[in-house]
């Protein structure tokens, strides 16, 4: 599921990835969450990404997250150090969107780690 599910009180949002994986071929970034429209009031966002376990543990290969509303990236992180990226990320993130903005989550991931598996879950909160 990559849409946004409106909650029963009509004042948050969710939507999950589902567990995602790239094909073997190139580095690629893959479209985790699109939500074209984020409805009529501004929001406070929280996404946690989560990843599967390592397929490639040398250094310069490694998973990220890619964060855009409206088309401007507001965060990006991808961690090659294979010591530290089994933690990559694993805390939420927060952030507001105004209203009717265009938000995607994005991974990016190198070749060794096209296959890795990863995806996220986001709530929105209406403010």
């Amino acid at each position: 599921m990559s849409s946004q599910i409106l909650l029963s009180g009509g004042d948050k949002y969710y939507s999950y990835s589902g567990e995602l994986f790239g094909d073997v071929s190139v580095p690629a970034t893959i479209p985790m969450i699109t939500i074209d429209n984020t409805g009529l009031r501004d929001s406070l966002i929280q996404i946690q990404p989560y990843f599967g376990q390592l397929v490639n543990t040398s250094n310069n290969e490694g998973l990220g997250i890619e964060i855009k509303l409206d088309n401007v990236t507001i965060f990006k992180n991808q961690i090659y150090q294979a010591t530290i990226r089994s933690n990559q990320i694993e805390n939420q993130l927060q952030f507001f969107a105004p209203r009717n903005s265009k938000l995607e989550v994005i991974s990016n991931n190198t070749t060794g780690n096209n296959t890795q598996t990863r995806g996220v879950t986001l709530i929105g909160y209406y403010l």
